[in-house]
This record gives structure tokens, sequence and C-alpha cells, in this order.
């Protein structure tokens, strides 16, 4: 369990990038797609020394992994370890201590194969189906009923992937996920220093895990499937992004009547299928419906941009202590045939504008939001548990302990994680600010 610590800034050589994510004018939100749902319950597991057979044998419907280990997905090896009561709890006592480090014991220690069997059924009317890693530590392949759906190994801690299997679905409806998931590239040296020798640092992921003056190394390096696995089933076409930004021009009040704001939105939309699909793309803000018409090539994606929207008389969202945190629900949808839904999101979009300046006077930025400067008063933020178990629930509680402080922006640490959707809700509705910090090596 990490709380919110001080920074030694000093020892820290950072890149700052001052992205004041939740609350600027540009808004990368949660959404939920036209049909989705998580895979995280039933997933089995097993070291990949004691596993003789390739990964398309694991994957089919006839290798039985019913005496695996029971798997935590989302979570780390670790943490599986852990509910199984492999390993003793690391954050009481000297148990840390008893749990083999992965430089000592080499990568294979804790590299893993994960198995899932989920129902199915092959997709129909040109519908396509979707499996989404959100997140995973730090490379794997991944294979499905005897197939193997990624070309090259996939890398990157904080990447998205994301694999069509609508060709791979079994008929029966009974398919078979196994996913090989190995640990950083680089290990790391748990010396004793800030992060460890510094070579866990070479790889675009967490790097206080070879320890800190703060925290013991974490012996597998969160290496897992650490955030969410999602299956989501579309038609022809897929929303597959939505990117919106507000502008409140001139300075605002928090009350009394405002004068309007402008709404741009734009969505990237991808065509699997092997036949050009038209539609109208669309959002919906505060009873106003914005579309568009869109013609899309076989295999193809595009980026389209809806005309701008004027909100009247606009429910501003504010930083806390200096108004309230609207929030506009703005639903996304792309429809063919003229009736048809083939995809669609529903956002939830806080109108305001971050202005940032150098004030020459104080030799510092300045920020303002919707026109009224704003007095920084911030905490650091690493994340909510070392072992990366996240919740919902201890998101909104963290947070909302950062509002009840009277604080108005959280510093996420570049040594941590870039935070989960999750996270920048709570944010949103708890009215945070945040300051990312982006390291050299990631």
């Amino acid at each position: 369990m990490l709380p919110i610590l001080p920074c030694r800034s000093s020892k820290i050589k950072t890149l700052f990038a001052l992205a004041i994510i939740t609350a600027f004018s540009c808004l990368y939100t949660k959404a939920q797609a036209q049909s989705s749902y998580e895979l995280n319950t039933g997933w089995k597991c097993a070291p990949i020394g004691s596993i003789k057979e390739s990964g398309t044998q694991l994957s089919a419907a006839t290798y039985n992994s019913s005496n695996w280990m029971p798997a935590t997905v989302p979570g780390t090896v670790l943490t599986t370890l852990l509910d199984n009561k492999k390993v003793p709890d690391p954050f009481y006592g000297m148990n840390n201590e008893k749990i083999p480090d992965i430089f000592k014991t080499g990568a294979a220690h804790y590299t893993y194969w994960f198995v899932k069997e989920f129902k199915e059924n092959p997709a129909t009317n040109g519908g396509q189906v979707y499996l989404n890693f959100r997140g995973v530590n730090y490379s794997f392949d991944v294979f499905m009923n005897g197939q193997k759906l990624n070309k090259a190994l996939q890398k990157g801690m904080f990447l998205r992937f994301s694999y069509n299997i609508t060709p791979y679905l079994s008929k029966t409806g009974n398919n078979k996920l196994a996913v090989i998931v190995y640990p950083p590239d680089v290990l790391g040296n748990a010396n004793g220093g800030q992060g460890g020798d510094g070579t866990i640092a070479r790889n675009v992921g967490l790097q206080y895990t070879a320890g800190w003056d703060w925290i013991q190394p974490v012996r597998d390096r969160n290496t897992g499937i650490w955030d969410k696995v999602t299956l989501q089933k579309t038609g022809a076409v897929r929303i597959t992004d939505t990117h919106v930004i507000t502008l409140v021009p001139g300075k605002r009040l928090p009350e009394g009547e405002q004068k309007p704001a402008i709404i741009k939105m734009e969505a990237e939309v991808n065509n699997p299928t092997a036949a050009t699909v038209t539609g109208i793309l669309s959002y919906e803000i505060a009873g106003t419906v914005v579309s568009k018409s869109v013609s899309l090539k076989p295999n193809a994606t595009a980026t389209i941009k809806l005309a701008d929207h004027v909100l009247q008389n606009p429910k501003l969202w504010w930083p806390n202590g200096y108004g309230p945190q609207n929030l506009y629900t703005a639903k996304v949808k792309f429809v063919t045939n003229g009736k048809a839904v083939s995809d669609q999101q529903t956002l939830k979009v806080g109108v305001r504008e971050i202005q940032s300046e150098w004030n020459e006077h104080t030799g510092s930025r300045q920020i303002a939001v919707n026109g009224q400067k704003i007095f920084i008063k911030g905490g650091n933020w690493i994340l909510s548990d070392a072992m990366l178990r996240f919740s919902d629930l201890r998101y909104d509680a963290e947070v909302r302990f950062h509002r009840d402080m009277n604080l108005n922006l959280i510093r996420i640490w570049g040594g941590s994680i870039v935070e989960r959707p999750e996270f920048y809700d709570a944010c949103d509705r708890y009215g945070m600010l945040v300051f990312q910090d982006l390291w050299g090596s990631g």
C-alpha cells in the first residue's frame, strides 16, 4: 500500500510535461462501448518452466488446464502467488526478504502462462468481435483456439493492444485463450539504491519496482496482465478513440448566466471488413445532436472531425474550491443503413479550458481555468498499491480525500504509472487538476 508521499525532486531527474489531463481543454475519457464485458474471472496460470506445450496447443479445446493455479486478472504474478498463499504478504514485517527477487532468479522465474476459457458465439450479419488488453507488463504473445493472434512480440506496459478475433471464434461458442507474459527486458538489480542500479529505467514502465528510499523491491517487477481484459462486440464499424476539446473564451465566474462555450469532437473509426461501409457518425450533448455522413473504404481507419457545437449557457467545470464540477453526458455513435447502431460510446465531459503562461515576476508557470487564475494546492501521487491491486472504490476514496484536504491538483510521480481511466474519472468528480510527470527514459 503506497500513501501520498513527498518527492525528493532534487534526486529525481525528470522531464516534466505540463499535462493537466482531467481538466485540460482536451479530453480523453472513459467510454462504454456498444457491447463490452470484462474477462476478469476464471483465469488459470502456470510458470513457463513447468509447461512443455506451445501456445497453439495450450489454447486448443483439447488441452486440459484444470489443474493449473487460479490466476488474478487483472493482477500481477506476485498478486496471484500471494492470493494462492505461495508467498507471504510483502508489506508485513520482513516478509519481503523471503520472496525471491527476479534479478537473482532470472526472468523465467516470473514468466507465466495464463489461460482463460470463455463463451462467445460467432458473429453474424457482419458483426465484429475484439479482444482488448489495456495493460500488460512487459511483453506477451497471445493465442486463441489454436491460433496466434499477434505477429510480433507485443511490448509496452502502458500500450493498449486490440485483436479482431472474429475469424477465430469457435463455431460451438466455446473459446480458449493462452497468454504468455514476460517480465521487463531489463530487470534492475535491487541493491538498495533509488531504482536499484538504475537499469530498470531502460524499460518504459514502473521504475520504483527495484526499490526506492520509501519502498522495498517489488520482486516480480509487477510482471503480469495488470490492467483490464475486455471482449467487445460491434457492427462493421468500430469507434476506436474519441477526442473532445472544450473552449471557454473570456474570464468566467462560477455563478450566473454564462456566455457560450465551444465543443469540438473528433473520433477515429475503423472498418475491418472487405466492403465499403457508409453511415452517420454523431454525438449528442445537452439535447443537441451533431452528425456527419461517413464513407469508409475496406480495411480502412479514418479520423472524422465533426462540426463545432456552440453550447449555450454552459454549466462549467471548476477545480475544487473554485466552483462546481459539472459534467455532461455525451453519447457518440456510428449508425449504418439509417438505423443499425454499429458502435457507440458514452462519455463524461467537463466543459472547461486551461490557460497557461509564464509569470516573469514569480519565475513560474501560471495556470488559469475558464479565465480565472488558480492558486495551485497539490499533493504528490505515486499509485494506490505497489502490486497494482486497483479498484474503483479505492480510487474514489483516495481522490476524495484530496478534495477533503482542500487540494486542487494531484501530481503523478514519473517513476510510477500512466494512471488508469478510473483514476481520471475520480479526479473529474472531485475537482482535481492532474500534473503528469514524464521520465526521460520513458
